[in-house]
């Protein structure tokens, strides 16, 4: 179908006809894509043999494209498998098992590496991987479970609980060491309550101190406004009258009109001395030349 893509095709399909096994349609459409792969890389290489330079890059590069598919596929399967055979349930109910039925091996130990992870946190010392009994592997061996208990012997603080492995061979228990002290306070809530209370305590003491610092702080008193100055007249009057300066000889004095009186700050300003013209001497202009006599040639 050109106008969807292949997996909205494969959803739609999936939906319409639920396979019996879950993962199982993923699983086939990844096997596909190998084979396609393998096939692909196989033609390069013949191509490459006969010089066929650009024909060998361009099965290369589709031998890649199939390899994603491929990738694709089986994560999806992965998702598919590990969804139904460990619903979402309650976090203790949850931690107690993890059920590694249809995984790859390598599948199989990123989930189990996961699920040992949350039992660490939550505290949880004791917890069974269910990892089959290989009836579904080729040869009939369960590789999962000989690859997990492996993988538990390295981990610190893990042991793996041998007679009740042995019992059932589809399961592997595993004793987690944990810390069971009880952190300061009471309860499981203890720490998030007491960090909800710290947080709280800070808060009122800085609203606090914000307080007290506005409360003491110097509070400016009224502006004092200051009248404007307006230029004042002074009155006139002979007990405020000054006495003029002495005139310089050649100068005499007189006393100021009224309005040229009143523009003036000072009252020495009210007189003013006016110096007499000084008569300048006529220059005398040089007298007139008497012009030189004439020399009568000689003849």
């Amino acid at each position: 179908m050109p106008t969807i893509t292949t997996s909205v095709y494969y959803t739609v399909y999936d939906l319409l006809f639920p396979p019996a096994e879950p993962g199982k349609q993923w699983r086939q459409r990844a096997d596909k894509e190998a084979a396609l792969r393998t096939k692909a890389q196989q033609e390069a290489q013949t191509a490459w043999k006969r010089g066929q330079r650009e024909t060998s890059k361009k099965l290369n590069a589709e031998a890649k494209a199939h390899y994603s598919e491929m990738e694709h596929y089986n994560s999806k399967a992965e998702e598919t498998i590990f969804a139904h055979y460990n619903p979402s349930t309650a976090a203790a109910a949850h931690l107690q098992q993890v059920d590694l039925h249809g995984l790859f091996v390598s599948e199989a130990l990123v989930r189990a590496r996961a699920h040992l992870e949350a039992c660490r946190k939550a505290r949880v010392s004791r917890t069974t991987f269910i990892t089959g009994r290989g009836n579904r592997s080729v040869d009939g061996v369960a590789k999962i479970k000989a690859a997990v208990q492996d993988w538990l012997k390295t981990e610190a603080g893990v042991t793996v609980d041998e007679s009740e492995t042995e019992k059932n061979p589809g399961i592997v228990v595993a004793l987690i060491e944990v810390d069971n002290t009880t952190p300061e306070g009471e309860g499981e809530m203890a720490w998030p309550w007491k960090a909800g209370e710290t947080v709280a305590w800070a808060v009122a003491g800085t609203v606090k101190s914000l307080f007290a610092l506005v409360s003491t702080a110097p509070q400016p008193g009224p502006l004092a406004i200051e009248p404007p100055k307006s230029a004042s007249i002074p009155s006139y009057s002979k007990e405020n009258e000054v006495p003029p300066s002495p005139a310089p000889p050649g100068a005499f004095t007189r006393k100021l009109p009224p309005v040229r009186a009143a523009a003036n700050d000072d009252a020495d300003d009210d007189w003013e001395v006016v110096t007499a013209p000084v008569a300048r001497p006529a220059r005398s202009r040089p007298a007139a030349k008497s012009p030189r006599p004439k020399v009568a040639a000689a003849k």
